[in-house]
Order: structure tokens, then C-alpha cells, then sequence
């Protein structure tokens, strides 16, 4: 059924002529900064849309009825139009925040779009029954859904996402206050939040002061502007001293309602932004916290002396720290800080520190006054143009007065002065010592007494009677006197040594006077009844005073020759010095050397040895000793007695030849007291080429076992051909039960005490060898016959398999020096399963006949001449080590 007309079928014309009256509208709105207009009439058409199977509907804007305070929008499809010629029946006020933020910031506009978008939600959010789809709302909302544009709709979502971060109650928030109680600041946090908690930007708001303070940006007590998407900071500056409070007021407050207008039933209710409520005020209204400022302030100043200790005639020298009072700020004018000046006035000397007082008493002698200036808060120091006039205390006292601030006096609000006799503006001259005193004799007989009489002036003269105050300790009542000694000769330096020995000591009063020390019966100085050292005894009196606050510490000279008394003793027996050295006596290249040198005789401090090496050369030319045969010099060993002492490690000759030491000794002051001589042989070491060391593995009969050598070369087994590298493959091999042995060839020069240990490592049949765990390992082989062979004893087999040798020959230190490789193959034998054994032919009736020599005959001189071979060796090991035990028993390393 058709609904009777509605606004929707207005004539062309009436549409154009409103389009463009909207427009007008629109432009007046964009240029005009004042508020929206408060005519009903409409901003903009909007959009028509044409539900199914039914007429059109426009959505947008409506011109206001009578009593409207604006335009509103259709809640009512298809219903006739309502405007100015109509009369209001009623109103409802309808909670609806979100709608009402998105009317705020948008009902005004000038686009079509954005009008229908605001018409489409106010149809969804509040539609009424109406003629359309007779009276089923849930219906007309769905028939407007689906006749709208999908831009319409978009835009309505855009609209109602922005309202909802937007939406009220809105809540303002003041700010909070910085630089209370100081001349400047500022109120920071400024802003408007909605119900969602968003900042809400672009709405006016006024911030007004009531106080003595005016805002930055303004010069005024009010400052009016605009909300931002960021909390909003505001200066402000004194302009007395008082309390200031301020408000924030937001004055155009979104609704949190909107109103529908209700007409006669045959025209449409409209919903409009307008006729607000009471309820629903129009102003956000936020009182800012009061807080205190100050135009003025009070100046404050810190001092310390620089220098606590000072010396006669030392200038006196003030550090100044200037701030603020507590709670002020120090003032600032045109961003350059007011600069104040200050007098620093010195009072000493005093004997002892005073009580502090709030001021000085109207005798205290003043030594001076210097003027400084803050140029705002911060530390200065003064020029140290006053001095100390004498021993005593001196103290410093800072005073900051508001009539010399000249014209930055209206910005002090007072005097200043520091106390007096603040321990921490306190300088001390300390009182200095003077000592005279002599020993009544300078030689004393052994046993006898010795006297002193001393003379001590300097202290003042309440003397040990100062008890402390603050940090200044108490005097200190006593002075030592202390006889150092025995010494074994004069005291030649003003210090007294750590370690100087201690032969007599007593206390004394720390006071002005004379006194005489050993002449009490009871402690008595009694010299040692016999001479500690050869040339006799040397001993001295010293006085001293630890010293305290008030009296600089003090120690009579160690070398005051009026303190040293001297008791004899024997004369002394002086032994020139005298050095004999002994050199390596030979090297392989490459290897370092060494010289040592045995001294005997007197040694004088700062004495030491300085050794040089010449060479390589030619043993058999003339030994040359110069600039161009220098080898190396060693660095100056001390020598602070008779010893043995090393000349440290030469670098390695890269040559074979001859080096030829020479060891000089000095004197401290570099003089020479002994000097050696070129191409003695004791100093000389032979250079010669490396060692080197290979070796032969062996196979043959157990040892003991009556077979012959089967290699027919005096060792039993035999062994690849030199050079070779491998087994002999031109007899049978070992078998199970046979022996093994390792002949160690060495070349080379061989180090004293090198020794050769060979391990020897099995692998059963088809297994490859590992030489991890060894089956056997000789006894240590000592290569004390230099060059040549030297074989290990022997290992019986017990097993088939492959048997290697290892050799690891090392140096008297441990070094190693030679170290064979797994499975070389001269050190490589491969041991077989002994053959089945034969049954043996039958014995003939009568023995062979023998011819030439008896067997037996020949083996027994076989036997003696290789028992024979082996004397011989032993012997010379013996003679050996017989020679090396001599050379250790003379204190020399062996070579």
C-alpha cells in the first residue's frame, strides 16, 4: 500500500534551488570563523535512495520546525516532510552519546556524502514506526540498508569509528604545576578526554589565572585556544609573590543526548542536535590546583676553604657555591640569571679553632676581604689575594647583602651572612718546630753513656691543653726521642731509613723548652760493649712529633752530624774482588748459550757484572774480541756479594764456530774492577751442528740363547740395510719367541745429559699399528759417549703380529729433542706363528766326523772377545761420569 507523499517528491526545481542554498550555506561556513548558524535551515541535500517497492527516500537533512533551535534528520521513511510551517508536540531527550559526537563535528557540512551517511544512522539508530512496511522498524531499517549506497555506508562508518573515540561525557583535565615556589613554570597536561579515553582534539577551550602571575604567551592572566591529539603546556611567570589558582574551562561541550522532535502523525519527527537539555550541559568547567610563586628569592651560599692545610705566607683561598633558598628559584631575567655580589671576609689568626657563632665577635682580627660575584647559581672561588700573616686558624665568611645588588635588589627578598667559624671555611697555618740539640761527646767508649741536651721551640703556648672541637682533633701531649744504631757508618741522608734498627728510645712533653736526654739514671744510653761492625758503630739522636691540628708534624735530620755519637770496633779487612768464569762448553746451532762467573772476595754496593759474547768464529784462527765479533751483551747483573751468578741466555749462534766470552765487573759508578781475558778455553763455547738421531730395528735369538747371529754384523738378528728403511727380505723373518731390540744411531752434537727412551707398540695379525699403549719400554739410554750407536735391551715376542719401534730422546731439562714416527718402517718387524717343528730323523749309530777348530772351542773365544768389548765400554761410562762428578763438585754446571 502507498504512504501518502512525503517531503522526498519535491519538484525538481525546490530540489535545485535548496542545493543551492546549501551550498551558500557550506561556503559561508567554511570562511565565517564565528559558531554554526543559528537558522533552521539545512546545509547540504544529502542523497535520495529508493527502498524496494517503494517510493524515494532522501537521506539527509531536514529544515527545522517551528521552535527548533537547528535542522534536523527523518526518523520516519515515507513519511511526509516536516519543516518551519510545522509546530512541535513534544520532545524526548535520547541518550545516545556516540551519535551525538558524530552530529557535533559533522552536522554542518557541506557534503552531500557525509550528510547522507548522518541521515543512513540516525534512520538506523532511531528509526520510528511510520506508513513503511507497515510500521515494522526492524524492517525499514533493513529495507533503507540494502536501497543505500555502499559509499553511504562507508562513510557512516568512518563517521561513527571517529565518534566513538570522541563520544562524551568528556572530562577535562587542568594540568599539574611545575616551578611552585619559584619565579617561573609552567601548567604541562592541558586536555580534553572522552568517555573512551581518548584526547579529543579541536575543541576551544580558556585557561584564566587568578594570582600574581601572568601566562607566557599571552603577557595576560588568560589564554584561550584550541585542543590538540597531545596534552598542551602553558608558561607562566611571577609577577609577586603569593598564591595563584587557576580554571580551564571547555565552553562548547559536546552532547551526550540528542532531542527528537515530535509532530503531528502526518508529518515526520525529526531528531535534531539542538533544543538541549538542561541535563546535558554545553561546558566542561576543571579547577587547576593553587601553588605559591615568587618573584623574589633568598640567595644561599656554601663555602669551603680550598686548602685546610696552609703554609706561612700561602694565600687564602674560599670556594663559593651560590643557589637559591630551599624552595626558590634564583631569578632569571630575559633568560640571563641576576648577578648578585658577595664579600668573603677572612678572621685569624686564632691559636685553636673556635666555637662556630651565628657572627663574628666585634674584636675578631680580619686578615682581609675579596669580593666575588654569582652570576646565578653555581661555584666560584676567590683570587687568594688575601694571605696568612702567621701561624694559627683563619676562617672564611661569606656575606650576600640586598643593597649591594644595585638593580637586581628588587629580586632579593634578603640578607645573607654564614656563620663564623664553620669548620668547613676553616684554614690552619700550623705552628712550626725549631730544634737545636748536640751530643756532649762524638766518641763513646764500648759500655759507656751517651748524653744529648735539646732545645725545642714552636709549640703554642697552651699546648696540650686543647681538647678537640668538631672535626679538629685534640693536641698531641708527647714528643719521642729515639737513638738509632747500630749503624755501620754515619748517617748520610735527612730521612731515617724503614729498616734503620732501634737502640734506644723515650717520650718527651710536646712543649717549648730544654731538655736533657740520657742524663736520668734510670734510663740511662748505654753503648754496646762491643762493636757490631769491623769498623765500629755509628749511632744518632732524632727527635720527632707525629704532629696534630694545630702543630706540623716534625723529625730532627737522621744526618745531623751534632746528633751521631761513634763507638769503635775493630779494624776492618777488605778483600779485593776477584772473578772466575766458566762458558758453556759447547752448543748445537740454534741452541742458546750461557757464560757463568763465581766472584769472591768484597763486594761494594752496586757493584755488578756485564757479560759479552764474540763470535762465531774460526777455532783455529786467532780469537778476536771486538766491535765487529760482538755476538751479544748481556744487561748488568748485580752483585751484591760473593757468588755464583749467571750471565742469562745468549741468543742462538746460526754457525758453527767458536764463541768466545769475556766478563767485565764494575763498580756502581761504572768504573772496572775486574775485566776477563779473550779466548781463554774455560770461556769458550764450540758451535757445532745439530743433533741428529735414527734408528734400526732388530730381530734375533732371546737373549742367552746359544743360536748364532743371523745377520752376521755382531748384533744378533737381523735388520734392514742402512738406509733402506725397510726389513731384510732376504732371510725369514721373526717368529714367536725370538727377540727385538732398537740400535739408536746418533750424529750430531750431543747436549749433556741427553737421554734416549724407546717404546715399542704390537698390532695382531692384519690390524693396522697403533702406537698409543706401548707392550714394552727400554730402560732410559744415557748418550753419554757423544756420537755413535747405543742399543736397548731386548723384548722376546710372545705373540704374531706387526712390533714398531718409537724413539723419544730429550734433553737434561726434559726438552725434548728427538721423537721417532709410528711405523717407520726400519723400526717396523712383522712377527709370525713359529713353524710346526719336523719329526727328527734317526740318530746315526756314530757321530759325524768334525773338522778344523772344536766348535765349542770357537764359541767359548767368541764369547771372550765380545765380554771383552763390553769392559771396555763400561769403563770409559765410568771414567765419564767420573769427570762429571769432579766438574759438580767444584761448583760449576756440568757441561
Amino acid at each position: 500500500m502507498q504512504a501518502r507523499p512525503s517531503w522526498h517528491a519535491r519538484r525538481a526545481t525546490s530540489a535545485l534551488l535548496a542545493a543551492t542554498l546549501a551550498a551558500g550555506a557550506g561556503l559561508a561556513l567554511l570562511l565565517a570563523p564565528g559558531p554554526a548558524p543559528a537558522a533552521a535551515a539545512v546545509p547540504a541535500t544529502g542523497i535520495s535512495i529508493t527502498p524496494s517497492g517503494y517510493g524515494p527516500v532522501q537521506l539527509g537533512p531536514l529544515d527545522g520546525p517551528a521552535g527548533s533551535d537547528e535542522h534536523g534528520y527523518c526518523v520516519q521513511a515515507r513519511v511526509t516532510a516536516s519543516g518551519p510551517a510545522d509546530t512541535v508536540r513534544g520532545a524526548t531527550h535520547v541518550d545516545d552519546p556516540q551519535l551525538a559526537a558524530a552530529l557535533a563535528r559533522h552536522r554542518w557540512s557541506t557534503d552531500d556524502l557525509t550528510q547522507a551517511a548522518l541521515g543512513y544512522e540516525v534512520h538506523q539508530r532511531h528509526q520510528r514506526s511510520g506508513s513503511m512496511a507497515g510500521g515494522d522498524v526492524d524492517a525499514v531499517r533493513g529495507l533503507l540498508a540494502a536501497a543505500t549506497p555502499q559509499a553511504v555506508k562507508d562513510r557512516a562508518d568512518q563517521i561513527m569509528a571517529q565518534a566513538a573515540a570522541e563520544a562524551g561525557p568528556w572530562t577535562g583535565v587542568a594540568g599539574s604545576v611545575s616551578g611552585e615556589g619559584t619565579r617561573t613554570g609552567e601548567i604541562r597536561g592541558i586536555h580534553l578526554r572522552s568517555a573512551s579515553g581518548q584526547l579529543v582534539a579541536g575543541v576551544p577551550f580558556t585557561l584564566t589565572l587568578s594570582g600574581p602571575a601572568t601566562l607566557d604567551a599571552t603577557g595576560t592572566r588568560t589564554y584561550s585556544g584550541t585542543t590538540t591529539t597531545a596534552p598542551i603546556t602553558l608558561g607562566w611567570t611571577a609577577t609577586g609573590n603569593g598564591t595563584v589558582s587557576y580554571e580551564v574551562r571547555f565552553p562548547d561541550a559536546w552532547r551526550t543526548t540528542v532531542t527528537v522532535l515530535e509532530l503531528a502523525a502526518n508529518r515526520q519527527d525529526q531528531l535534531t542536535y539542538g533544543n538541549r537539555p538542561g541535563h546535558d550541559p554545553a561546558e566542561v568547567s576543571v579547577p587547576g590546583e593553587p601553588f605559591e610563586v615568587v618573584r623574589d628569592f633568598r640567595p644561599r651560599a656554601t663555602t669551603t676553604v680550598r686548602d685546610v692545610v696552609i703554609g706561612a705566607g700561602d694565600p687564602l683561598v674560599d670556594v663559593v657555591t651560590f643557589a637559591a633558598a630551599p624552595g626558590d628559584e634564583w631569578a632569571v631575567l630575559d633568560g640571563v640569571p641576576v648577578a648578585l655580589p658577595a664579600d668573603v671576609t677572612w678572621y685569624g689568626p686564632y691559636d685553636s679553632p673556635q666555637p662556630q657563632a651565628e657572627a663574628p665577635p666585634a674584636d675578631a682580627p680580619v686578615a682581609g676581604v675579596e669580593r666575588v660575584v654569582a652570576e646565578g647559581p653555581g661555584t666560584v672561588s676567590t683570587a687568594g689575594t688575601v694571605h696568612a700573616s702567621g701561624p694559627g686558624f683563619y676562617t672564611a665568611v661569606v656575606t650576600i647583602r640586598r643593597a649591594d645588588a644595585g638593580p637586581f635588589a628588587d629580586y632579593v627578598r634578603e640578607d645573607f651572612a654564614a656563620p663564623w667559624f664553620e669548620e668547613a671555611e676553616t684554614a690552619v697555618d700550623r705552628f712550626d718546630l725549631v730544634h737545636e740539640s748536640e751530643v756532649r761527646e762524638y766518641n763513646v767508649a764500648p759500655g759507656g753513656r751517651a748524653f744529648d741536651r735539646i732545645t725545642i721551640s714552636g709549640y703554642p703556648d697552651d699546648h696540650g691543653q686543647f681538647g678537640g672541637l668538631g672535626g679538629w682533633a685534640a693536641d698531641l701531649g708527647e714528643a719521642t726521642v729515639t737513638v738509632y744504631g747500630p749503624l755501620a757508618a754515619a748517617p748520610d741522608r735527612p730521612d731515617v731509613p724503614e729498616d734503620a734498627p732501634v737502640h734506644w728510645t723515650d717520650t718527651l712533653a710536646a712543649v717549648d723548652g730544654v731538655f736533657e736526654v740520657g742524663y736520668d739514671d734510670a734510663h740511662p744510653v748505654l753503648a754496646p760493649v762491643r762493636a757490631t761492625h769491623p769498623g765500629g758503630d755509628y749511632f744518632v739522636f732524632v727527635y720527632a712529633f707525629a704532629g696534630d691540628d694545630r702543630v706540623e708534624a716534625y723529625v730532627s735530620p737522621f744526618d745531623d752530624v751534632r746528633e751521631v755519637f761513634y763507638v769503635p770496633g775493630p779494624p776492618e779487612v777488605v778483600v779485593p774482588p776477584s772473578v772466575v768464569t766458566r762458558a758453556q762448553p759447547s752448543a748445537a746451532t740454534g741452541a742458546p748459550i750461557h757464560d757463568v762467573a763465581l766472584v769472591t772476595g768484597t763486594t761494594d754496593p752496586g757493584d755488578h757484572l756485564v757479560f759479552r759474547a764474540y763470535g762465531p768464529q774460526d777455532p783455529e784462527a786467532e780469537p778476536v774480541c771486538d766491535e765487529d765479533t760482538l755476538l751479544w751483551t748481556s744487561e748488568a747483573v748485580p752483585v751484591p756479594a760473593a757468588g755464583l751468578y749467571d750471565s742469562g741466555s745468549a741468543p742462538a749462534p746460526d754457525r758453527e764456530g767458536a764463541v768466545y766470552w769475556v766478563e767485565t765487573l764494575h763498580a756502581a759508578d761504572g768504573s772496572v774492577r775486574h775485566a776477563g781475558v779473550c779466548g781463554l778455553p774455560y770461556e769458550t763455547t764450540l758451535v757445532t751442528a745439530d743433533l741428529a738421531v735414527r734408528t734400526q730395528a732388530r730381530s734375533g735369538a732371546p737373549e742367552g740363547s746359544s743360536a748364532p747371529d743371523e745377520g752376521g754384523d755382531g748384533l744378533q738378528g737381523s735388520a734392514a740395510p742402512e738406509g733402506s728403511g725397510e726389513p731384510d727380505a732376504s732371510a725369514d723373518g721373526p717368529v714367536v719367541g725370538d727377540a727385538l731390540w732398537d740400535v739408536v744411531v746418533v750424529s750430531g752434537t750431543v747436549p749433556a745429559g741427553a737421554t734416549t727412551v724407546v717404546d715399542l707398540f704390537h698390532a695382531p695379525e692384519g690390524e693396522p699399528l697403533d702406537c698409543t699403549e706401548p707392550v714394552w719400554t727400554s730402560a732410559p739410554i744415557p748418550l753419554a759417549d757423544g756420537p755413535g750407536e747405543y742399543v736397548t735391551g731386548r723384548y722376546p715376542t710372545t705373540e704374531p703380529g706387526t712390533y714398531g719401534y718409537v724413539e723419544r730422546t730429550t734433553a737434561a731439562d726434559g726438552t725434548v729433542l728427538s721423537t721417532g714416527e709410528c711405523g717407520d718402517p726400519a723400526e717396523t718387524l712383522t712377527v709370525a706363528a713359529p713353524v710346526p717343528t719336523p719329526e727328527a730323523a734317526p740318530e746315526p749309530e756314530q757321530p759325524l766326523a768334525v773338522t778344523g777348530a772344536d766348535a765349542a772351542l770357537l764359541g767359548g773365544a767368541a764369547l771372550l772377545l765380545v765380554a771383552g768389548g763390553v769392559a771396555v765400554a763400561v769403563h770409559r761410562a765410568r771414567l765419564r761420569r767420573a769427570l762429571d762428578a769432579t766438574a759438580a763438585d767444584e761448583g760449576w754446571p756440568a757441561p
